[in-house]
């Protein structure tokens, strides 16, 4: 069942970022994910059956753009539709507020479940700068 985020999910979704290899960065701080499903403004959604949170995202209306800040599935439930459920329902919440576009850095990994839902390169590169 798809459902809003919400602080009572924190530890299962912190465990399945966790459980997906490569995911959880060394520079995140601390209190990270809660923090960004409190300035998601209704954009971070669980996937949950039986109690147990199978996939997460998590996105941001910028009001120029949306933008997906995370997208984790857990390993038994991947290929069964999960991610593509929880990546349509931030598409449609965007698309309802007036968003246009929408973009995401995604892992390598991850590309072609991407491409798959019709995702490309943007018409400009993503650099970052590590600030510490």
């Amino acid at each position: 069942m798809l459902r809003l985020a919400s602080h009572i999910d924190l530890e299962q979704i912190i465990d399945l970022i966790d459980s997906a290899p490569g995911m959880r960065q060394d520079y995140w701080r601390e209190g990270a994910i809660e923090q960004a499903i409190d300035m998601s403004d209704g954009l971070a959604f669980v996937w949950e059956e039986e109690s147990d949170i199978l996939g997460f995202i998590c996105a941001h209306d910028f009001g120029f753009r949306g933008y997906m800040s995370i997208l984790v599935v857990a390993e038994n439930a991947r290929g069964k539709g999960v991610g593509t459920q929880l990546v349509r329902q931030v598409e449609n919440e965007l698309a309802a507020r007036g968003c246009t576009i929408i973009i995401s850095d995604v892992m390598k990994n991850a590309e072609n479940f991407f491409r798959h839902l019709d995702y490309k390169e943007p018409e400009s590169i993503l650099l970052y700068k590590k600030l510490m």
